[in-house]
């Protein structure tokens, strides 16, 4: 029997109960809906209409099968397909059904907006947070792994286990082999041997995790309320929100932003992307949103797949479901969301650079960001500073004014050699390069 990663086909990513778990009844059914399922079916009637396979494939066909999936989730055992879709698709339906009409409505759920910084989780935000952080247990299970799950990772090219170190024994939960370590070398960093590359050391900074480049943006002041900002589709978002009570906030007047984003597949391990000391390190908790959208499947004009939409560019061949047919759309309204996610928060003083803020953003059910370094803790360029624990994710970079950094353009091609201006980097590639001092 083949495994796995071997199917053409997308399975379900795991067997549905018979029963909706004990959990999901009481904190989802009677505490979120009283009991009454109408908005939840509502909801996955207006995802029928999107016209997914999976929906289809995987029997999702009203309220009550959608909370089968919920519950079959709470002890998933994750497997993967040869394209490494199996667990990017189980994320995204259960996302885009979550995000459907009534359930977007702010009774439900917490409007991804500038406004929302601060505010207490509505009812169905507050429940996904603790969905995610039960399924972030049981990752951390023996019951999470068994050898079939890891051959179909191995079988599966884009995760490159063959990188990983694996320890002797194996890995023993699903959380351990999803943050594996690398051998040694499978990283070089640039300008990574402060002897030899001399001022270089400092002045060239590393991409710091595994990820595809979004862009950089500057962060300025606003000139009525006198708050750093990042404007992202015409919303003014702070900075101060971001780096939420951090004692660096008011630092980065005239810096720069930058994002990247991880997908399933990617190592999930972060890399700290200049030398320096800790001067803080902590966990600020926050949304577990993932924003799907679904675009017309380019090998099949038919056909409508899911897509998770995490860039701040447009959001071409969203579908229309209301014309029932597939179009170009701008970026849904909801760009911003790392302001408003579960991070971490890691902030280093370089001598060169000075303070360099790292945000790992964790996304959809990968809320649990794990930082690996202390306030008072010296880093070298490379070091593994945090990790996270189960799905895709974000990384946000902040640099100061004064450190005068040139971020490096991204042009290339995509994991399938398709042409893209969103180019993948791996950890320890340059990123970009600081002018302070030489002009």
């Amino acid at each position: 029997m083949g495994s796995l990663a071997d199917s053409s086909k997308d399975p379900r990513p795991f067997s549905f109960p018979r029963e909706v778990d004990e959990w999901i009844q009481k904190s989802l059914v009677h505490d979120v809906f009283h009991n009454d399922l109408a908005p939840l079916n509502h909801a996955v009637r207006e995802g029928w209409k999107l016209k997914i396979d999976q929906m289809k494939d995987w029997g999702i066909v009203d309220g009550h099968t959608f909370l089968l999936f919920a519950s079959g989730m709470l002890r998933w055992v994750p497997k993967e397909t040869c394209d490494a879709k199996l667990i990017y698709n189980a994320l995204c339906m259960l996302n885009v059904i979550l995000d459907q009409c009534p359930l977007d409505r702010p009774e439900y759920s917490l409007p991804i907006s500038p406004d929302s910084v601060g505010k207490e989780l509505p009812s169905l935000s507050r429940w996904l947070v603790n969905f995610s952080k039960r399924i972030g247990s049981w990752m951390d299970n023996d019951e999470s792994i068994t050898c079939e799950a890891i051959q179909s990772f191995k079988d599966s090219p884009l995760f490159n286990i063959d990188e990983a170190y694996e320890p002797k024994g194996g890995w023993r939960t699903f959380n351990e082999m999803f943050s594996r370590t690398l051998k040694k070398g499978m990283r070089p960093i640039g300008a990574g041997d402060r002897e030899r590359d001399g001022e270089n050391y400092n002045r060239v900074i590393v991409f710091p995790a595994d990820s595809t480049f979004d862009g950089a943006w500057p962060v300025t002041r606003d000139s009525k309320t006198h708050e750093d900002i990042v404007q992202i589709k015409g919303l003014d978002w702070t900075i101060k929100s971001l780096l939420n009570g951090c004692t660096y906030a008011d630092y980065f007047e005239g810096g720069v932003w930058m994002h990247a984003f991880l997908n399933t597949f990617d190592y999930h391990r972060q890399h700290a992307p200049v030398a320096g000391k800790v001067v803080e390190s902590k966990v600020i908790p926050g949304l577990n949103y993932l924003n799907v959208t679904v675009i017309e499947d380019p090998n099949d004009s038919s056909k409508n797949i899911l897509h998770q939409h995490r860039s701040f560019g447009p959001c071409e061949g969203q579908a229309d479901p209301d014309k029932g047919l597939v179009g170009t759309l701008n970026a849904p309204d909801n760009a911003g969301y790392q302001f408003l996610q579960s991070r971490g928060c890691i902030v280093i003083h370089n001598d060169l650079l000075g303070y360099v803020a790292v945000l790992p953003v964790g996304m959809a059910q990968v809320s649990s960001v794990v930082t690996l370094v202390s306030e008072g803790d010296d880093v070298e360029k490379g070091q593994p500073i945090s990790k996270f624990l189960f799905g895709g994710s974000d990384i946000v970079l902040v640099f100061q004014k004064e450190a005068r950094v040139q971020i490096l353009g991204a042009q290339g091609t995509d994991d399938k050699g398709q042409a893209t201006s969103k180019q993948k980097y791996l950890v320890g590639m340059p990123l970009g390069y600081s002018l302070k001092g030489l002009v």
